[in-house]
This record gives structure tokens, sequence and C-alpha cells, in this order.
């Protein structure tokens, strides 16, 4: 068992492992934890209108610690410089995985706006860009290189990516030499992709998470995955088949009489192009034998220019 636990007072209660050791533990009493953040209290109060019931501290089956829920905001010295936290975690080499400035309890009794008023913004100096805002929480690789920002509903940010400034909302993630992996475009924007110019938004995501987004790049900064909620795709085979790949209509989950439009996620690899409208319907055609047009609600004439078949209506009705 991990002297870190031993040394605890004031336990009030502790969830186990299947082998016995330690998993999670709640205290009474003021306890001090020395961490790569610094000298850390876990929360050891009851449960009030705010504070959560949860895990005052938990670890892994090794007994290094996993999580710290802080008795208060507290600074911590993180890799990017000192900010305010609440909850912390750690990987079980004992370095910062994520922290959380705010971690309060959202209800009827303390709304998602109660708890914005007690979100600063925070300042972050990148190589993509510099900005201000409010943060639900800030991931770390493991060898402190920074992984993902997930932003406060309603921020906005600018980042400088391989395709030119972009608006963020939600979040972004990086990889782990630095450079973009991924975004969540905070309004409709044109996004140049192996296959045409695709306007790159998701009006279904839901801003819980800023790790994976909904606009992909590779390491040098190519896109392989987009989701459109308006383009189309106008796609001529080798066999002169055509189709379209757009976003589509499904039924609303709670209300029979209407429909929710579920967005185009469409990614790029190894020289082919996979469009999914859901999981289960997935089509794929060859960047090389395929011939593709994008349809972004531009005047008919600018999309004759580029159509495979010299603007013959006629001969295609993709573009109607």
């Amino acid at each position: 068992m991990s002297n870190i636990y031993k040394n605890l007072i004031g336990i009030a209660s502790e969830e186990k492992y299947p082998n016995g050791a330690v998993k999670s533990c709640i205290l009474e009493k003021e306890n001090k934890i020395l961490t790569v953040c610094g000298e850390l209290i876990p929360k050891y109060s009851e449960e009030n209108v705010r504070k959560k019931y949860k895990a005052s501290i938990s670890f892994f089956k090794s007994g290094e610690i996993k999580s710290i829920y802080m008795e208060n905001q507290t600074p911590i010295k993180t890799p990017l410089g000192v900010y305010p936290a609440e909850f912390v975690t750690f990987y079980e080499s004992g370095a910062l995985k994520r922290f959380f400035p705010l971690d309060g309890k959202i209800s009827g009794y303390w709304t998602e706006d109660d708890e914005a008023n007690l979100c600063e913004n925070l300042q972050f100096s990148l190589d993509i860009g510099t900005f201000k805002a409010k943060i639900i929480n800030v991931c770390f690789y493991e060898n402190g290189n920074l992984k993902s920002v997930t932003l406060w509903p309603g921020q906005e940010i600018i980042l400088n990516t391989n395709v030119g400034l972009l608006p963020v909302r939600i979040g972004f993630s990086l990889h782990e030499n630095g450079t973009i992996e991924t975004i969540e475009p905070a309004y409709e924007i044109p996004v140049l992709t192996p296959i045409g110019i695709i306007n790159a938004y998701d009006e279904t995501a839901v801003g819980i998470i800023g790790d994976k987004n909904s606009l992909e790049f590779d390491v040098e900064g190519n896109v392989i995955s987009i989701i459109t909620s308006t383009s189309r795709i106008a796609i001529f085979a080798e066999n002169n088949k055509q189709e379209t790949a757009e976003p589509s209509l499904k039924s609303h989950p709670l209300e029979d009489d209407k429909f929710i439009k579920e967005p185009l996620k469409i990614v790029f690899d190894n020289n082919m192009v996979y469009f999914y409208n859901d999981i289960k319907d997935v089509r794929q055609y060859s960047l090389d034998s395929c011939k593709f047009v994008t349809i972004n609600d531009n005047p008919i004439s600018n999309i004759r220019n580029a159509c495979p078949t010299g603007g013959d209506c006629l001969k295609c009705s993709l573009c109607k």
C-alpha cells in the first residue's frame, strides 16, 4: 500500500480494487499532499450546494495518486506556468495530466451560470496563438507538452493553423510536437481538403471535452478528417456512376414529427476518402480514380467551372 495513503488522517470512507488495493477515499480532516504541482489539500469538508460528493483522492493500483479534488481552488505549478485549479489528475509517474480551474456541482441549486461567474479568464501564450479565455480543463502529455484545452461554453478564440487563422470553440488538441491535431470551428469556415473546399462545422458538437474535435490535421498540417453540416460532394467514379455525399436528416429522438441534421464526416487516409453519415453508413472512394466536386451553396456558375461534365446539367442533377 502506498505510503501516501498510510500517512493520511481522517479517512471517512474508502473504495478498493478487486485485488484489495485502495482505489479512492473521502477525507474529513485536513491533509497536505506534496505533488509535482506543489502542496495540495484534498477536500475534507462536507458536501454543500456547490461541492461534489466525490473522492478526495483516487489512486492507481500501484498506490500512486491518480487525482485530487481540492478543498479550495489553489494556484498550482504546471508546464505552462502557475494556474488556479480545483481538481487535478496525474499520470502514474506523478506527472500532471489534467487540471480543472473549477469543479463545481451543476444542479438546480447551482447553475452553469453560477459556476461561470466564478470562472476567471486565463492567459495562454502558445506557438499557435495567444489568447485569454475561460477554461474547463487543460491536459498535458506525460512529458509536459500541452495536449488539449477545453473552453468554457460560449468562449471563442483564434488559432493559427496550416490552413490559416481559424475561430475555435469548445476546444483544441495538439500533437506531441506542438502542431495542431484537432479544433472545433466556432462557425462555418471553408477549408481546403484533398477533394476541394468544404465548409467545416459540426452543428451537433457538444462542448464536454476538447481532446478530439471535428477538424483534424496530421503532424504536417494536412487535413485528414473534417465534419460538415452543409457541404455536399458530387462523386464521379471510374464507371461514370454519379453519387452524392451530404449531411442527412434523421428522426428526432423525442419528437416523432421532427427531424434533426446528421453532419457528414469525411476522412482521408492512404489515398482514399471515406464518407460517414453514421457508423454503419460508410462509403469509400479512391482519390486517384474518382473525381469530386464540392458544393457549398455557391452560384451554379462557380460549380460548373469545376464540373467534370463541363456544366452540362442535363447529364447531372447533383448540383441542384
